[in-house]
């Protein structure tokens, strides 16, 4: 293995670690942020340099003690009896750390030893998964603060679902807050946090008001709602309606309403009437300026949910023979290097290549993750590489002039800094690391050279580049299944990201950063670890979620490839 460094953690740590082994580079950034100077990108760099050289991380720990010591120490000298002054501190500045409010630097006090003055540079540094950039340079806190997320209703399922001109639409599994959820024509269930389940059939336009209340602004709907979810509230034009839970049915078209209970009992109160209960078997005619009519049940179609389901089982078949067909095809393209699509094959530990001609070498080995329903639940199976061990084994020899990179997942949380996709073993020259940092976004880089130190980072595992995409994903997103692309494209000089067909970055490879010869040999699936049989240390890179096809070809796909890549492989439930 050559550079005699460890991948996991940069390089050994040295017990030795001391401010004096920082690069000028990072000093400086140390004393300009004491100074209150730091410009955002350099805060940026600081921050990704901590998370990548343990060095600096044991620097920041020994220093941050003896800061913490320094003041207490001075600190109590000042407050006893007679106490003089600690030569430490600026007299006129009070050691403690002001707080201050998002997008403002934060100044600490003066200390006159730049040991001290580490420590507490590091105090951020060290705590840099707790706060991260903006685009307008300011800095939030995240990780200190309980994580939290938007919205309180999930759209569950989807059928024939068509979206409003101009309306990007929804998928499956994506998190509803307080909005206006607009369906031109077709099916969806809505789930709310409450128990209450919304079967909508378009055109309609409700609003979402929280989880225990909405507007049908048009529409048809059905509600179901159990015990724990009694008195949520749909309303209607001029109309409130209390469910006593039950299961009923409300129309509403040009601002004329029609409600039907199909079991248990609801409230109505129209034109700010009296509130009238309405049972099983009953209906209400709620015209605007009118008071309620008791009207005839079964006049009114109503989206039913078992009509819904068997519908929905006929295209989530006739979407995996599409799909079917698509995977033979893909598998006779000889630009593919490998195509796995995680469909086990009886008890075997093996994940077939499905590249023809078969190419069984190929094939990858399965360590602790699971097989799970994958994006056609009974029809096809995925991986899930939720256990920090799991991991697909995989070598791929060769050299290659390009890289694209193209697979389906489900990304459950990113609860670690790096979360891998696809991992070359020693990232050696000329391999490739595909990962998702913990901000949402895609990294991808090829090793150029790993004799050599990288530039400003001499503790890296060798001279490269990561080219990050903006953040695709966050926590909203948890369950959703995606289609993610990476190009490395070194002829055209250029690395781009797609998300479900469309482009989302473009960067220019550097001169510095060209490399020609592209290899994988030994790599991983899911998981990055034990790249050096004689360390056991691994890092826990393992992707917190599930994989069910993933291609690695040997050209660089063109933006009308992946977009097509995408639309063959993708479900109609959208």
């Amino acid at each position: 293995m050559r550079g005699g460094k460890n991948p996991t953690t940069g390089t050994r740590l040295m017990n030795s670690a001391r401010f004096n082994d920082l690069t000028p580079e990072e000093q400086d950034w140390l004393d300009t942020y004491l100074d209150g100077t730091i410009e955002p990108d350099d805060f940026a760099s600081l921050q990704d340099r901590m998370l990548e050289n343990p060095a600096l991380r044991e620097v920041m720990r020994r220093y941050l003690a003896l800061d913490s010591f320094l003041q207490n120490e001075s600190l109590d000298a000042a407050e006893s009896p007679g106490g003089a002054a600690s030569p430490w501190l600026d007299q006129e500045t009070p050691p403690v750390v002001d707080s201050a409010p998002a997008g403002k630097i934060i100044r600490f006090p003066k200390l006159v030893p730049i040991a001290a003055a580490a420590g507490l540079a590091f105090l951020l540094g060290t705590i840099v998964m707790q706060w991260t950039s903006r685009n307008d340079g300011s800095f939030v806190q995240t990780d200190t603060e309980e994580p939290s997320a938007q919205g309180f209703a999930v759209l569950e399922r989807l059928f024939e679902a068509r979206w409003p001109e101009n309306s990007a639409g929804h998928r499956e599994g994506t998190t509803l807050g307080a909005e206006v959820f607009q369906l031109a024509s077709g099916t969806a269930e809505i789930q709310f946090f409450s128990g209450a389940t919304m079967t909508v059939e378009g055109p309609a336009e409700i609003l979402l008001r929280s989880a225990w209340e909405a507007d049908c602004r048009e529409g048809s709907v059905r509600m179901q709602v159990p015990p724990a979810a009694r008195g949520f509230k749909l309303q209607a034009p001029s109309t409130e309606i209390i469910d006593l839970g039950t299961e009923f049915g409300l129309k509403v078209r040009d601002g004329k309403g029609h409600v039907e209970v199909f079991d248990g009992e609801i409230e109505v109160r129209h034109e700010d009437g009296e509130k009238q209960l309405v049972t099983k078997g009953h209906a209400l005619g709620l015209l605007p300026d009118q008071p309620v009519a008791a009207v005839k049940t079964g006049e009114v179609n109503f989206p039913n949910r078992d009509q819904f389901d068997s519908a929905a089982v006929e295209q989530q078949r006739s979407d995996f023979e599409r799909w079917t067909s698509h995977r033979d095809s893909l598998a006779r393209d000889d630009r593919l290097i490998a195509y796995y699509t995680f469909d086990k094959e009886g008890n075997s530990p093996l994940i077939p290549n499905l590249t023809l001609p078969p190419k069984p070498g190929l094939d990858g080995a399965i360590i602790l993750a699971e097989p799970v329903a994958g994006r056609w639940p009974e029809l096809k199976s995925a991986l899930e590489f939720r256990r920090p061990g799991s991991r697909v084994r995989v070598n791929i020899p060769g050299e290659y002039p390009a890289f694209t990179f193209a697979c389906w997942v489900r990304i459950d949380s990113l609860d670690r800094w790096y979360n891998a996709l696809f991992m070359g073993d020693g990232y050696e020259t000329g391999e490739p690391h595909w990962q998702i940092k913990n901000t949402g976004q895609m990294m991808l880089s090829v090793m150029v050279d790993d004799s050599k130190p990288n530039p400003g980072a001499p503790n890296d595992a060798g001279f490269h580049r990561v080219y990050y995409s903006p953040p695709m994903w966050d926590l909203s997103m948890s369950g959703q299944w995606m289609h993610l692309a990476s190009v490395f494209d070194p002829m055209n000089r250029e690395v781009c990201h797609y998300v479900n067909g469309k482009q989302i970055h473009h960067q220019e490879i550097e001169d510095r950063f060209f490399i020609e010869t592209l290899r994988i040999g030994n790599a991983e699936i899911g998981n990055w670890g034990r790249p050096f049989r004689e360390d056991p240390t691994w890092a826990i890179r393992n992707l917190n979620g599930r994989m069910d096809e993933l291609a690695i070809f040997q050209v660089a796909l063109s933006p009308p490839e992946i977009a097509r890549l995408y639309e063959q492989s993708r479900s109609e439930r959208r």
